[in-house]
């Protein structure tokens, strides 16, 4: 029998209806399915956005540290910088221009802080674990990100008489820990 030929298939109202209803579960599964995968995958994306913000505020926290402590516009001139900003740009009539920049710098102080308060938190939560293992987890990325002294990976590998490779290892478990309390529930997994 070739292909295009129709063929006659005759079901009792009984079989029909269990057809349908075989047909209609087998397609809600797929398509339950489909959406809890999609929703893992975004979930997952979301988990993984949260990491690398971590790891980008991380790598750039010195830099904000800088920033915030060398703006005009830190807290308490915040205003007056601004008034005095506008008031020199309102020649030019560039509000915009000022508003980008104040806004900008106490964005970059209130995430410092938060960060900041953070990576705090996550010193005490090591200390109190009592394990070695936080400890030096913590010093790790103290060490890369915070430390105004910074060390090289081989010079904490030294110091904790442990492989390179670990300092990766380590700063990836604590860089996930401090996603969950950069983050909040937001930042788990």
């Amino acid at each position: 029998m070739d292909n295009k030929t129709p063929v006659l298939i005759t079901l009792t109202p009984e079989e029909f209806e269990e057809f349908l209803n075989k047909a209609a579960e087998a397609g809600a599964k797929a398509g339950i399915e489909k959406y809890n995968n999609e929703l893992k995958t975004a979930q997952k994306k979301r988990a993984d956005k949260r990491l690398h913000n971590t790891k980008l505020l991380l790598r750039n926290y010195r830099a904000l540290k800088l920033n915030s402590e060398n703006s005009i516009f830190s807290r308490m001139q915040m205003k007056e910088s601004a008034d005095i900003l506008e008031s020199m740009m309102g020649i030019y009539n560039d509000q915009v221009i000022v508003e980008s920049i104040k806004n900008s710098a106490t964005r970059t102080a209130i995430i410092l802080t938060h960060v900041e308060t953070m990576i705090g938190a996550y010193q005490v939560l090591c200390d109190k674990s009592d394990n070695e293992i936080d400890s030096r987890r913590y010093d790790i990325i103290y060490q890369l990100y915070i430390s105004d002294d910074k060390l090289s990976r081989k010079e904490l590998a030294d110091k904790w008489s442990i492989d390179k490779s670990t300092t990766y290892n380590d700063e990836k478990i604590a860089i996930e820990r401090l996603s969950a309390l950069i983050f909040g529930i937001d930042g788990l997994n």
